[in-house]
């Protein structure tokens, strides 16, 4: 049986329902198929399926027609005196011939996915036990290197799983999410070709609309899409610069197939009777995952995203003017392709970490205010928070106002956008409370309490030694009051990472979103504590915790 393209299956079987009610005549011709796809047994037969079935009622016995681009036909006759049994019965066989091809297809990609993985992983096997047990530091760090190169070597799927996992301090040691952690987000570029297909696919014939996108203007590349410095003409003639961002081909249905082989891997690991393995709860974590994933195989779900930013920090206006922070404007999106506003005139803000002129001071300081107060703003008024937030996706856009410059924070990539539920958005109020109170012990209490799972409770003792815990990392942080909580002195996404540390150890369950956020907050606490030092943190979270805060 031949492979079609989807549009051409739905194709035959929209017309083959037409056929089914066009029996006035005892011929019926069909111009649908182009001629490379005419030894289809599946659509032909689905089309002489259908229309047989309506028609052995009637005594009919159709000829078909079927024409080719070139006027070649092929005549199939089929017989109205079929039965409805000996239909349905055909219906069946081509249904089991599909289940069955699509099976094979899948065994042989998980084979030879499992034989790929297997030759490029197999150096562990001798790499792993010598830096275990040699416990060499050369040894440590040269098989840690060969990890991320085979990770990259192994597809999007399983970068994206290793970023993931640097995310996840609750779930995984430490020392493993800081590896991955290292992890760089770039991709293969595809072709200009994939490009324009997928530019017509999501919106026709794109530069009729006023869309001009050049093969030469790539300006990004990573391992789920590109982007294209493009031009939009508007309907009054007017010209805007867009970002014309392109999932690459065939990056969801490698995606799926990966989660697949993931599940299916992480199942028979959780089957295994080792308590260590079970404790990291494999298929959650791969259903986990695979939400993070799903988010970025749909660009249209990036630019709802935005939207949603916008309006929390914009309102219904949508004015951006009086902002101190910017998101880009998203005009034209699709599961493949999203465009929208170009920021120009930008720098990464880490480019303006090492100034250390009295300007530079100056401008620093401008700068780390908005960007924590942006944050805290998602984190605990809006509920709805942006979770890619390395370096390379904050940026400082510079425009001249009145003979002065004006910076504004801007923030990309808003693919990974997350929400806390009830219960972990108030123990993240709760911590920060606990800081200044010093009451980390029932905050730790109730953690327990609100968790959806937990093991601490099935152990003696277990849920006051992991209140404890919450009160030993506070009380620190609290005791540093006395040279004042500013972001030389504390570092609040150390106290989060270490308390997510200790729900792993414990058997507390969070919610995902939580550990997103932690990591988030590191980032962001890190270019804060760069640009400003001397800023007060309580100063500018209680205002927000309190639920009056503003950007």
């Amino acid at each position: 049986m031949l492979r079609l393209k989807r549009k051409c299956v739905n194709t035959a079987i929209t017309h083959s329902e037409r056929i089914a009610n066009v029996f006035s005549t005892r011929r019926v011709t069909l111009h649908v198929l182009p001629r490379r796809h005419v030894g289809s047994l599946a659509v032909i037969s689905t089309c002489l399926v259908s229309s047989c079935y309506r028609n052995s009622i009637t005594g009919l016995s159709p000829d078909f027609h079927i024409h080719t681009e070139k006027d070649e036909s092929v005549q199939v006759h089929a017989s109205a005196a079929l039965s409805v049994s000996e239909i349905s019965f055909l219906e069946w066989v081509l249904a089991r011939l599909r289940s069955i091809i699509k099976w094979i297809q899948e065994a042989l990609y998980v084979t030879s996915r499992s034989l790929e993985i297997t030759v490029r992983l197999s150096p562990l096997l001798l790499l792993t036990p010598l830096s275990v047990f040699t416990n060499s530091q050369q040894i440590s760090t040269f098989t840690w290197d060969y990890v991320l190169r085979a990770v990259q070597a192994l597809g999007p799927a399983f970068v994206k799983l290793a970023q993931w996992v640097a995310t996840r301090p609750d779930m995984f040691p430490p020392h493993v999410c800081h590896r991955f952690s290292k992890l760089h987000d770039q991709g293969i570029p595809h072709s200009w070709k994939d490009t324009h297909a997928a530019l017509l696919e999501a919106f026709g014939p794109y530069t009729d609309k006023g869309l001009l996108v050049r093969p030469d203007r790539v300006i990004g590349c990573g391992s789920a899409a590109q982007v294209y410095e493009g031009i939009l003409r508007e309907k009054d003639g007017r010209e805007r610069k867009v970002a014309v961002k392109v999932l690459h081909p065939g990056f969801s249905k490698g995606v799926e197939r990966d989660l697949s082989f993931m599940r299916a891997i992480g199942n028979l690991l959780h089957s295994l009777p080792i308590e260590l393995i079970r404790m990291v709860n494999l298929p959650r974590v791969t259903e986990n995952f695979s939400t993070v994933l799903k988010q970025q195989a749909d660009l249209s779900l990036e630019g709802d995203n935005l939207r949603k930013f916008r309006e929390n920090f914009y309102g219904e206006g949508d004015n951006a003017n009086k902002s101190a922070v910017l998101f880009p404007k998203p005009i034209w999106m699709s599961r493949g392709v999203l465009v929208e506003d170009l920021i120009q005139n930008a720098k990464p803000i880490s480019s303006f970490l090492y100034n250390s002129t009295p300007e530079g001071w100056k401008i620093r300081k401008e700068l780390a205010g908005p960007m924590l107060r942006a944050f805290l703003k998602m984190v605990f008024l809006d509920n709805f928070i942006h979770c890619d937030l390395h370096p390379g996706n904050v940026l400082v856009e510079e425009t001249k106002q009145n003979g002065k410059i004006k910076r504004k924070v801007v923030f990309l990539d808003a693919g990974l956008a997350t929400s806390l539920d009830p219960n972990d958005q108030q123990n993240l109020k709760d911590l920060f409370r606990a800081v200044i109170l010093n009451d980390g012990y029932n905050a730790g209490k109730l953690m327990v309490e609100r968790a959806k799972r937990e093991r601490c409770t099935q152990i003696p003792g277990g849920k006051e030694a992991f209140a404890m815990g919450i009160q030993e990392i506070v009380s620190e942080f609290h005791d540093r009051r006395k040279r004042g909580l500013t972001l030389g002195a504390v570092r609040i996404g150390s106290l989060l990472s270490r308390v997510l540390d200790l729900c792993r150890i414990h058997g507390v369950e969070i919610d995902p979103a939580m550990a997103s956020i932690v990591m988030s907050t590191l980032v962001l606490e890190g270019l804060g504590r760069s640009l400003q030092p001397d800023l007060n943190l309580i100063d500018f979270a209680m205002p927000f915790v309190l639920g009056a805060g503003k950007v």
